[in-house]
């Protein structure tokens, strides 16, 4: 059978979800080809995927490693021209020979071209939930006014995607009406991160090291503590409610220590039907870029199915999962104000400036503190989002002394 070519950009090719969408397109030649590729800093390994992959464009966004990487190697490299910084992300997010954007870039430096790529009708496929949470509601507002498909790729989501099809359901991003009359309640798993049977009385003592170490994926240390306070399950709550827009008590989190089942639909007659496979990105990028279609062959292991155990999340333990819930009933700019102050108190914390359980004492401050109003357009939220990061370390300086 003859496939059309489809070419793919990847914004933040050197991180986890990049390096298996790489992989993932190398298994799928005949139907995905890379475009282009991005990164900030770990231009070594840019590198040895612009000789592998052989790009049409590589972007590196951080000024010094882009001069750095140009005096070693050159602006082009075989067929690969090298651009620099925003423009770059721009070129390679709207470019008219790209059809599939897989936004994977950590942070707010993936809103401007996840915009782009929306305006010019890509296929963007998200793996970067902070501008969700953070500018969502004006992303669902372009959405609706272009041919773009946003496609989620974190496994929770994207579990969800996979139920809703499989069920014989659309998916309609955002449509109430349409998901109201088809689901009773919609649950994602979390694997309770590495200090769920830790007492609460030792969290003071919790140090940078011990929250990176994740007990089921691999990811970056930014992530890895979100996902250890429970952060990450309440960004995704908040992430959940965008995409399908129901009443939050429809919405849950619960634990699944065995990362085997993914999310769950309860549908209007009852019926529970919940996704499951081995913890492994390549099955949702898969299934994302060839979306509708599952045509990825995945070389897991067998799949392990013992002592499926579900708990509740232990608010005490965990309070930024709390706050999040919070914010995803308040909309507005609160997704915003919560991200941002959230980085930046994980940024802290990393640095040892700020103890494990300050982390959520300071996002609660920072969101008393900051107004909740609309945002609308790209760049007031981006001047939404600086002010609200001078607010919380100025606030950080004012009670632990650390900047």
């Amino acid at each position: 059978m003859v496939y059309v070519l489809k070419t793919v950009s990847i914004l933040g090719s050197t991180g986890s979800v990049g390096k298996n969408t790489l992989e993932v397109i190398s298994s799928l030649s005949d139907r995905l080809d890379v475009y282009a590729i991005s990164c900030n800093q770990n231009t070594s390994l840019l590198y040895e995927q612009i000789i592998k992959y052989k790009p049409r464009v590589a972007v590196i966004t951080n000024h010094e490693k882009y001069n750095e990487f140009l005096n070693e190697y050159g602006n082009e490299i075989n067929v690969t021209r090298i651009l620099f910084g925003d423009e770059g992300l721009n070129e390679i997010s709207s470019h008219d020979d790209v059809d599939i954007v897989v936004a994977a870039i950590v942070g707010f430096e993936c809103l401007r071209p996840t915009v782009d790529a929306i305006n010019t009708n890509k296929t963007v496929i998200i793996a970067n939930k902070e501008i969700l949470v953070a500018a969502g509601e004006m992303l669902i507002s372009i959405l609706s006014k272009s041919d773009a498909k946003l496609l989620p790729v974190d496994s929770e989501h994207n579990a969800l995607l996979q139920v809703l099809l499989s069920s014989g359901l659309e998916y309609k991003i955002n449509n109430r009406e349409y998901y109201e009359s088809n689901i009773n309640h919609l649950t994602i798993t979390a694997s309770g991160g590495p200090f769920i049977d830790l007492d609460i009385s030792e969290f003071k003592n919790i140090k940078p090291k011990d929250a990176i170490k994740h007990p089921t994926w691999d990811m970056g240390e930014k992530i890895s503590v979100d996902s250890s306070t429970m952060m990450n399950k309440g960004l995704e709550i908040i992430e959940a409610k965008l995409l399908f827009n129901l009443n939050l008590d429809k919405i849950n989190a619960i634990i699944h220590r065995q990362s085997t089942i993914h999310a769950l639909i309860e549908f209007f007659d009852g019926t529970i039907i919940a996704h499951m496979s081995n913890p492994d990105m390549k099955i949702p990028i898969s299934y994302a870029l060839t979306f509708p279609h599952r045509v990825y062959k995945s070389a897991s292991s067998k799949f392990i199915y013992n002592d499926l155990t579900f708990e509740d999340i232990p608010i005490s333990k965990f309070p930024c999962y709390k706050i999040a819930r919070s914010v995803a009933e308040t909309g507005k700019n609160s997704g915003l104000i919560l991200n941002a102050a959230n980085e930046i108190s994980v940024e802290y914390f990393l640095n040892d400036k700020i103890t494990y359980i300050d982390i959520p004492n300071i996002i609660e401050e920072v969101l008393n503190r900051v107004d909740i109003t609309s945002k609308s357009d790209i760049e007031s939220i981006l001047e939404n989002d600086k002010e609200v990061r001078m607010i919380t370390k100025k606030l950080i300086k004012e009670k632990y002394g650390a900047s």
